[in-house]
């Protein structure tokens, strides 16, 4: 479903949880993330323990008003339910393809601004973050990727991506928010 419906028509390779929605008429990914040790620049409280990535989500048309709201919200529910060990959801909308999070804005998830994309567009019409590049080739060099791909293009600071997080405790919330 991930490859039919969402935009980037690739799973998350290191997805920690998938959730289906509805039997076919949605799906949830959570995942770790690219460069785990580096979110502790997003807040100091954030370490490689205690938080996981809001990486895919794609909701039918069919479903009721608000269902992407009540979706997340049951998600975080069952988070902090199964998982303790999980206080932070970091989550992204890609400006690229026009998402601003909205979704995130409405379900009072922390509006951390935006970074520059990063991309690596193929020729195929995929788009490859440049830590995925590395693994794949062990090169980010562009000439070399230029050989590789032919017609590939780099997408850097041309669109932004905006990054959002999500605290599941209430007292880790008010040491974000004050940390700002």
């Amino acid at each position: 479903m991930v490859i039919k419906y969402h935009y980037s028509h690739k799973t998350t390779k290191n997805r920690f949880k998938s959730f289906l929605i509805n039997k076919d008429k949605g799906f949830m990914q959570l995942g770790y993330g690219i460069r785990p040790h580096m979110k502790h620049t997003i807040s100091k409280l954030i370490t490689k323990e205690n938080y996981c990535e809001f990486d895919r989500m794609w909701l039918s048309d069919e479903l009721p008003k608000n269902s992407e709201s009540q979706c997340i919200s049951l998600l975080l529910f069952y988070l902090k339910r199964s998982y303790p060990q999980i206080k932070f959801i970091i989550t992204y909308a890609d400006g690229s393809v026009g998402n601003t999070g909205i979704i995130y804005k409405a379900t009072n998830a922390i509006n951390l601004g935006d970074v520059p994309v990063d991309f690596y567009l193929l020729p195929s019409g995929e788009r490859v973050h440049p830590v995925s590049m590395w693994h794949r080739h062990g090169t980010r060099a562009f000439g070399t990727l230029q050989k590789l791909y032919p017609g590939i293009k780099h997408l850097k600071n041309t669109e932004r991506q905006y990054r959002f997080l999500y605290v599941l405790n209430n007292g880790l919330r008010k040491k974000v928010l004050n940390a700002e």
